[in-house]
């Protein structure tokens, strides 16, 4: 089985290939409001570097969001015409569930803007505090609060010190029937923010 799997709900461009659940290429690199220009010519690239064809994709793994307000669209809408036009399933994963370090309670962070944080905290797959926004300050609190958990993603906007997991492999390590989209037609982005405030702070 061979899976395309993407993400470019935050500042990074990530594009995957895995046989039968082993990660065999990836390309990964910071592309902050540059993802709807480079993620098509990347995938094709990872495409021709591996000899495949894209008709020989049998799944795809992709990330829905939160995080930026195109970044989460370009990285979806490639998933939903390849899954459509190829007849194959789309498995679709929150940005902050990937974060995490799939060994412990990890608090799963990214940089909302305006003094907000993306948040969430997970175990093992399991949300034990699901994706929502909260101030800084809040996120500072429950860090010192919960200083067994590990802090994932990039934190450094908040000075804290945190893990910085391959989200491509985590993904795959995720990926179960839970995440398994029903109908890729309604398949759409989660943003937890309103359109308003994302015209704001991105």
């Amino acid at each position: 089985m061979l899976s395309l799997i993407l993400d470019s709900a935050n500042k990074e461009l990530g594009v995957a290939l895995a046989q039968d659940g082993t990660l065999i290429d990836e390309i990964k690199y910071e592309a902050w409001q540059r993802q709807s220009e480079l993620m098509i010519p990347e995938i094709e690239n990872i495409f021709k570097k591996n000899h495949v064809n894209p008709k020989d994709i049998s799944e795809i793994l992709v990330t829905k969001g939160p995080g930026s307000y195109t970044g989460v669209r370009i990285a979806l809408t490639i998933a939903k015409v390849y899954g459509y036009a190829l007849n194959i399933p789309v498995y679709t994963f929150s940005s902050l569930e990937i974060l995490s370090d799939l060994e412990k309670p990890s608090i799963c962070l990214m940089n909302a803007r305006s003094n907000r944080s993306y948040f969430a905290v997970y175990e093992k797959g399991k949300a034990l505090i699901a994706d929502q926004v909260l101030t800084n300050d809040e996120v500072i609190k429950y860090v010192n609060e919960h200083q067994d958990y590990a802090i994932c993603g990039d934190a450094s906007y908040l000075d804290l010190v945190s893990e910085n997991n391959d989200v491509l492999k985590n993904m795959l390590a995720l990926k179960n029937e839970n995440h398994k989209v029903e109908n890729i037609l309604k398949l759409k982005a989660i943003y937890l923010k309103d359109e308003n405030d994302y015209k704001k702070s991105n």
